[in-house]
């Protein structure tokens, strides 16, 4: 579990970097675009792990029995 926070962090790192000294790869637009989905997604990614530790399956079981 610990290995996925690590891999998720890197993912929004890079796509920092990307948005950040992309234009010098490529054109500046698509550097942000490219950035900007890369951190969306390692964003979204991380509140999935921390809903699933913080909602863990016992609620998960009392809510479906309501």
């Amino acid at each position: 579990m610990k290995i996925k926070r690590v891999v998720i962090f890197g993912i929004i790192v890079l796509g920092a970097l990307i948005m950040g000294f992309g234009d010098n790869f490529m054109q500046d637009e698509y550097a942000q675009s490219i950035g900007i989905v890369l951190m969306m997604f390692g964003l979204y990614k991380t509140t999935q792990v921390w809903s699933n530790e913080n909602y863990g399956p016992e609620e998960k079981d009392k809510e479906e029995e309501s």
